[in-house]
Order: C-alpha cells, then sequence, then structure tokens
C-alpha cells in the first residue's frame, strides 16, 4: 500500500502520536510508500509538534489562518501523494500494534472503490479530572455504541480519488456534525471494522458544552435537509414533536429549567438525559430562531 496519513491539528501536542504512527508505518511490510502530514489550523499552543520533522517522511505545517474542521481535512487530502488517505484526529493514541494493518487488510478485501473504512473510538478506563465527566461519560455510554452503524471522521481510510470527489462541506467551520453532513451527501459506502483507536482529548464540562451549542447550530442549519432528517435521531424527534405541536412546550420547559440543566452537566454526575433534552432544547430554540430570521 502506498499511504498517506493526515492528522488536522488544533492546540493539541501530537509529537509522541505522530512517532508512535511513524514506527508502525516503518515495521508494516505491506506499507511500500507512506508520509504522515500534520496540519495545524493557526494554533496557539504547538508544544514541540514542529519537531516531528524530523523524521523520515513526515511533514509539518501551521497555518496562519484558521480554516476549520473540513476545510483543513480537504486541504490534507488535495496535498496528499499517495493513493490512500487515512485521516486521524490528533488527540488519539494507538490502541494496538496491528492499527494500520487492519485498515490494510480491510482495503484489500474491498469489494468496491467507493468504500470507506472506519473504526470505534475508544476512552481510556481511568478518568482523572472531575470535570471532565460529561464528555467522557457521553463518550462511553452513547457515542461509542453509535458508531457501529454511524460513521465518524475520528479515523477512516478512503481512496485519493473518492475524497477528491466527494469533500467535506467547507460551510461547516466550527465544530460539530461535518463527518454527517459528509456520509450523507457523498456517493460512498461507508464500512465500519473493528479496528479501534483511543481518543484522549477529553474536554471539560464547559468546553464540551460550548462545543455542542456550536455542533446544534451547525445542524438547525440542515433541518430542512430530507437526507439529514433521516440520518440524525435528534432532528426525527424534533420533526415528531413539530407534527404533534409539542416543540413550543418543550422549548417553554427547556428555558425553564436551562440554568438547573446546565449546573447538573458541569457536576460531576451529569446525567445523560438531561444532557439529551439539553441538545433538543438548543435545536428547537436555533430552528426558531432561524425561522424568524428568514
Amino acid at each position: 500500500m502506498h499511504l498517506s496519513i493526515l492528522i488536522p491539528c488544533y492546540n493539541w501536542d501530537v509529537f509522541d502520536f505522530i512517532n508512535q504512527l511513524h514506527n508502525l508505518c516503518v515495521k508494516e511490510k505491506k506499507i511500500i510508500n507512506f508520509e504522515i502530514i500534520c496540519y495545524e489550523d493557526a494554533s496557539r499552543h504547538t508544544y514541540s509538534n514542529n519537531l516531528i520533522e524530523n523524521l523520515k517522511n513526515v511533514k509539518y505545517l501551521n497555518f496562519k489562518k484558521n480554516i476549520g474542521r473540513s476545510s483543513i481535512r480537504n486541504q490534507l487530502g488535495a496535498d496528499a501523494k499517495y493513493e490512500w488517505l487515512l485521516f486521524i484526529d490528533c488527540d488519539s493514541k494507538i490502541a494496538g500494534n496491528d492499527f494500520l494493518k487492519k485498515y490494510i487488510n480491510a482495503a484489500s478485501k474491498r469489494k468496491s472503490k467507493k468504500t470507506v473504512f472506519y473504526g470505534p473510538t475508544i476512552y481510556e478506563k481511568n478518568i482523572v479530572d472531575e470535570n471532565t465527566k460529561l464528555h467522557y461519560k457521553y463518550g462511553n455510554l452513547v457515542e461509542t455504541k453509535m458508531k457501529k452503524n454511524n460513521f465518524s471522521s475520528h479515523h477512516f481510510l478512503i481512496h485519493k480519488n473518492q475524497f477528491i470527489k466527494n469533500q467535506f462541506d467547507n460551510k461547516i467551520t466550527t465544530y460539530g456534525y461535518e463527518d454527517v453532513l459528509f456520509s450523507t451527501f457523498s456517493n460512498l459506502e461507508f464500512k465500519y471494522i473493528n479496528n479501534p483507536l483511543f481518543h484522549i482529548g477529553i474536554k471539560t464540562n464547559e468546553v464540551y458544552l460550548s462545543d455542542t451549542e456550536k455542533a446544534i447550530t451547525n445542524l438547525a442549519n440542515y433541518a430542512n435537509e430530507i437526507q439529514i432528517n433521516k440520518k440524525v435521531k435528534i432532528l426525527k424527534y424534533f420533526k415528531i414533536f413539530e407534527k404533534l405541536n409539542l416543540s413550543k412546550i418543550i422549548l417553554i420547559i427547556y428555558n425553564l429549567t436551562e440554568n438547573k440543566i446546565i449546573k447538573n452537566l458541569n457536576s460531576t454526575n451529569p446525567k445523560i438525559c438531561l444532557f439529551q433534552f439539553y441538545k433538543l432544547g438548543l435545536l428547537i430554540r436555533q430552528i426558531k430562531k432561524l425561522k424568524k430570521s428568514q
């Protein structure tokens, strides 16, 4: 395999992770040629990331202007020189020494050139910071299970020709749902394989709630897209509540309880059911806001 490993990075120390990936590439006999490209999206903190350029076949660049989660992936794909692209989020950690081998084997057995391979995102068992409980809990209990049937861009392998034809939506510049839009509107097939990777970038409750709000704002802009409505569960519920004329009542309840909900979500024992209601309330509010502005 001729492989380009592409790492979009923002304010994260990737030195050890890219060293791990480099070692796996060197040891993997089925890799004929490889490169690792890491682009910082105008990161304020770059740690010792620039030192990865001392490794053979590694390219590093820090953009002067932030271009967003979609555009930076598109740029990485365009600049890659090999036929297979392995995208990996920067805040990751290798879970097994056969990580690259599993992707290579999957690609060698593919039945369609349009197949995109992706694997599960897992979390380390011991959590140190009590202020990250919401992200950790939701990731373990909900997101990990969802990804078997829902494509995630945390790590995935795609043929370059297919990626060039199916780009991420550059209009999505903030956090959230860019992978859902990519999988929904692309002309690709997505195959889940048992090839886990640790997600170690666990966010504080405050940051995770802020990112959730950004994600819901992104999603609200696509609330009228039939394909998206079929795929995203929260939009399915919203449409049901709209038909039953319940969305206004839900929004009233949400507005009355929002402060108490946020207090719980910022605690050391956040309730997942409240987090789901929090997202629903934000979605209804944002959609109503968009309707008023039209």
